[in-house]
């Protein structure tokens, strides 16, 4: 799906969003603000990760070296919007996504609220990771790996930090790396009824 599309069906998704939130008489289902949460997602990104990062098999490049995947512990890996996300808590959180459209599975080391930590995106998928209010995100380094699991690339990306300027609480941060350039795009989503 190019970026038009996507444009467009979030365009679509927010309107139908817009028409939930005014229908009844000011009562609106919790499961279907999910729902729509869940689908201006899926519209905005091809698939999400819904293997934990935690538990993935890394690269003997990776595990060779003694890194391992870095996740704060109060930071949930979101695998299931409908299941997992909670609308009384939507405001107090930043939910963080890392689009990976590299052809390539990455390993991504950057800085939440100025915190190391390191995650492994698979080609073709995006990972949500559920944070508390984020004041800034910082990329630091990617590395691309075959899927044989062999090293094939690593890119610098110290030129990318989003502060909030970029985000605010109960909004998705959606970081796109591509192929194309050694900085990432943003898309930001409402998650907040």
């Amino acid at each position: 799906m190019n970026r038009l599309s996507k444009v467009a069906a979030i365009a679509s998704s927010l309107v139908a969003f817009a028409g939930l939130l005014s229908t009844g008489c000011g009562t609106v289902d919790v499961g279907d603000l999910l729902a729509q949460i869940d689908l201006q997602l899926n519209n905005a990104v091809d698939r999400i990760q819904t293997e934990d990062p935690r538990t993935v098999e890394l690269p003997p490049a990776i595990v060779d070296r003694g890194d391992t995947v870095i996740i704060e512990e109060d930071v949930v890996v979101i695998v299931s919007v409908q299941q997992q996300l909670v609308i009384e808590e939507l405001p107090d959180i930043t939910l963080l996504g890392f689009e990976n459209i590299t052809g390539f599975d990455i390993y991504l080391t950057y800085q939440a609220d100025g915190i190391l930590q390191e995650v492994f995106v698979f080609d073709g998928e995006t990972l949500l990771l559920e944070y508390p209010c984020l004041d800034s995100v910082e990329l630091l380094l990617e590395e691309d790996y075959d899927v044989f699991g062999d090293f094939v690339q690593e890119f610098d990306l110290f030129a990318d930090f989003f502060n909030p300027e970029d985000f605010f609480c109960g909004e998705a941060l959606i970081i796109t790396i591509d192929p194309f350039d050694v900085t990432a795009s943003i898309e930001i989503i409402d998650l907040t009824p």
